[in-house]
């Protein structure tokens, strides 16, 4: 997939050389850019229900197959996930047997990249700017396309129900980021073909950094403060005693990485 050039650019997640802060950084630096020409960006967030949960075998089997990948990787690849049982216990009693039909296993190798090859075609009927990292996805424009990007949407509606990886609409959320401008609100339809308006809000936690409407950063700052407050509060209630090399291992190790997360793209100039 990545010698042959398939997996799509936007695509951040289990990509050699790709992590959260690098799709953050190519956000950010969009939105700044349209943000400097005078423009309000509508920017979608997009949730996928139980995402590699409900990955279908048969389906992601035929993706691969067109992708161009045969012979005994592919067997392997079937012998991996075809033929799969489960069954629950409850209270020392067992149900039966029945086959498992969908899911990427998580805690494989295997599973998180096949995810990613399942839904490697999302962007293509896509007019609007998208960024994925894994499950997580986002996408949007110009609030002058507004109805691109509910196209868009519609378009992200039919998607789903052909290869079956539904959204869970009620988690998805639209913010509007730059000078307020009142619009109809976008809607999105659910596995059923229900169409339900987005909710609308002015702060979003995105892959671990909260983003606010006016890209302002302030209250990623606090959340990350007030975490590291806790930790060390917890580590002083925690132990009598802390010699020097003991408290350094434990604030890099448990307090550091609060503050520091993200912070070439809250302040990229530092």
């Amino acid at each position: 997939m990545v010698d042959s050039d398939f997996l799509t650019d936007f695509q951040h997640g289990f990509v050699k050389g790709h992590s959260c802060t690098t799709q953050l950084l190519e956000v950010v630096d969009k939105l700044c850019g349209l943000l400097d020409n005078g423009d309000t960006v509508d920017m979608v967030y997009l949730d996928f229900a139980k995402a590699s949960d409900s990955v279908p075998h048969r389906r992601l089997l035929f993706k691969l197959q067109q992708y161009g990948i045969t012979g005994p990787i592919l067997d392997w690849i079937k012998s991996f996930f075809l033929l799969r049982m489960q069954r629950v216990d409850v209270g020392g009693v067992m149900s039966s047997w029945v086959e498992v039909l969908s899911g990427a296993p998580q805690g494989s190798v295997l599973g998180p990249i096949l995810f990613t090859c399942y839904i490697n075609d999302m962007p293509d009927s896509i007019a609007s700017f998208i960024y994925m990292y894994a499950d997580d996805a986002k996408l949007f424009t110009t609030g002058r396309d507004q109805a691109m990007l509910q196209r868009d949407l519609d378009m992200l509606g039919e998607w789903s129900r052909i290869w079956q990886l539904t959204f869970n609409v009620d988690k998805c959320k639209v913010m509007q980021v730059g000078k307020p401008v009142e619009r109809e609100p976008y809607v999105m339809q659910d596995v059923n073909g229900i169409s339900y308006p987005l909710q609308a809000v002015e702060i979003e936690k995105d892959l671990g950094v909260w983003m606010d409407n006016k890209l302002k950063f302030s209250d990623h700052v606090e959340h990350a403060v007030s975490k590291a407050n806790q930790i060390l509060e917890l580590i002083r209630r925690s132990f009598t005693y802390l010699d020097i090399p003991l408290l350094k291992q434990l604030y890099t190790t448990l307090v550091r990485p609060h503050p520091e997360y993200g912070n070439t793209v809250r302040h990229p100039h530092c």
